[in-house]
């Protein structure tokens, strides 16, 4: 089995941020209260660093989502 990255959960000053990784491997950035009702394309997933993803904005990592992937 194997499970990709589909989420991305942050925390920080009061408030929860999100990434969202596409089935085509894309990152988009969601902030309701700064993106409003759409979000940002951030790129290609393979190639952020293990430190971009453990903080942005200044926000810390509080939680994964992983979704199993059918081979």
């Amino acid at each position: 089995m194997v499970l990709d990255v589909r989420g991305l959960i942050y925390h920080g000053d009061f408030y929860f941020t999100s990434r969202i990784t596409g089935t085509d491997g894309m990152v988009w950035y969601y902030d309701g209260m700064t993106t409003g009702n759409s979000c940002e394309n951030e790129g290609d997933f393979d190639k952020f660093s293990s430190s971009k993803l453990l903080k942005y904005k200044g926000k810390k990592l509080i939680l994964v989502v992983y979704a199993r992937v059918e081979l």
